[in-house]
C-alpha cells in the first residue's frame, strides 16, 4: 500500500497544470445616419474594416497563445504546466447619440443584434480552439525527449488553430458573411 501511495504522489506531481486565459474586447465605429436609408451608406463610408476595395460592417478577430513548461520524468519528458491565452476581439458599428429618428435606430438596432450575433459566434470559434488545444495537451504522453515533446505541442497548437480558422470561412460561407442571419442592412 505504501508504495501505491508513494508512486501516486510521485505521479501526481508530474501531472500538467493547465491554465486558459480568455478575454474579449469589443470596439466600435460610430455612424449617424438620419435615416434608414442612410445607415448603408455610413457603414460603407466609416467602418475601419477594409478589403480590397470594399468593405466590411463587422469584424471579429481572436489570437491565441500558447506556452509549456516541461520536465524529465520517470517515462520520459513531460508537460509540467502549460498556459493557453486567447483574445476575442470585436468591431462593430454603433449610433451616435445624436441619431434620433425612431425609425432610423429600429432598424439598426435589428441589423445590429443580428450581426453582433454572427461575430460573437465567430469569437465562440477562438474560445473552442483554445479549449480544444488545452486539452489535447494534457492528453500528450511523456516524449523520449523535450525537443520532440516541444514539436507535438506546437504541431498541435497550430492544427487547431488552421482548423478553426477554417471553421470561420465555412461558417461565412454558410451565412453569407451572416446575411442568412440577418446581418444585412439595403
Amino acid at each position: 500500500m505504501k508504495l501505491f501511495s508513494s508512486l501516486s504522489l510521485l505521479l501526481l506531481s508530474f501531472a500538467a497544470c493547465a491554465e486558459t486565459i480568455e478575454s474579449t474586447e469589443y470596439k466600435y465605429y460610430e455612424i449617424s445616419p438620419r435615416t434608414p436609408y442612410e445607415i448603408k451608406p455610413e457603414l460603407m463610408r466609416h467602418s475601419p474594416i477594409r478589403a480590397g476595395s470594399g468593405s466590411f460592417n463587422g469584424r471579429t478577430n481572436w489570437y491565441i497563445n500558447w506556452n509549456f513548461r516541461s520536465a524529465p520524468g520517470p517515462y520520459g519528458c513531460q508537460i509540467t504546466d502549460t498556459r493557453t491565452s486567447v483574445h476575442v476581439e470585436h468591431i462593430l458599428p454603433i449610433l451616435s447619440k445624436h441619431v434620433t429618428d425612431q425609425q432610423t435606430i429600429e432598424v439598426f438596432n435589428k441589423f445590429n443584434r443580428a450581426l453582433t450575433q454572427h461575430e460573437i459566434n465567430h469569437g465562440n470559434n477562438g474560445l473552442l480552439a483554445a479549449r480544444e488545444m488545452d486539452k489535447a495537451f494534457s492528453e500528450i504522453p511523456p516524449q523520449p525527449n523535450c525537443r520532440m515533446l516541444a514539436r507535438i505541442v506546437n504541431s498541435i497548437g497550430n492544427s487547431v488553430v488552421q482548423k478553426y480558422a477554417q471553421k470561420d470561412n465555412e461558417y461565412d460561407r454558410l451565412t453569407n458573411n451572416g446575411e442568412s442571419e440577418g446581418a444585412v442592412i439595403y
